[in-house]
């Protein structure tokens, strides 16, 4: 974990998000295949306990609300996830239960797996997906194949 802190500077969550991206675009080609094999949720907290984050406890989809709950800080418009920041963890809930895990990599952007779920991106495999273009927004988040979303987001 050091050596991969030792080469990005910046706060955690840049540093985080910086793991994701080059995990995603093949420069730390080596994490790749670990991120890709974790589910959602695993895999995007790996990136944070890579840049120094403490290894939470278990995460499930009814077992999360110490890294992700409804309580958080609400994204409802692509405009708010231009706000989202670097290295935070994103969740997509569905009638109150987690149903998908990301990390904010900035501009909009989020690293995942398994994300073919929310109408995105691949159903398996690390990759950065442009969420303020790619999800149908509205007022309380998005919708996909006529199920509502909502999205919350917790900074590191």
């Amino acid at each position: 974990m050091n050596a991969v802190v030792g080469k990005i500077n910046g706060s955690k969550g840049h540093i985080a998000a910086q793991i994701a991206r080059d995990t995603a675009t093949g420069s730390m080609s080596e994490y790749f295949t670990l991120l890709s094999s974790k589910m959602c949720w695993d895999a995007a907290i790996e990136c944070q306990v890579l840049a120094g984050v403490e290894r939470p406890a278990l995460i499930s989809t009814h077992n999360h609300d110490h890294v992700i709950s409804l309580s958080d800080k609400a994204v409802c418009s692509a405009t708010d996830m231009l706000g989202v920041p670097q290295g935070a963890s994103i969740g997509f809930f569905r009638d109150g239960t987690l149903m998908h895990f990301m990390i904010c990599v900035g501009a909009g952007m989020a690293a995942g797996n398994k994300n073919a779920c929310i109408g995105i991106g691949g159903p398996v495999g690390w990759e950065i997906l442009q969420l303020t273009k790619d999800l149908q927004w509205n007022s309380d988040g998005f919708e996909h194949q006529k199920t509502q979303y909502k999205v919350r987001y917790r900074a590191i």
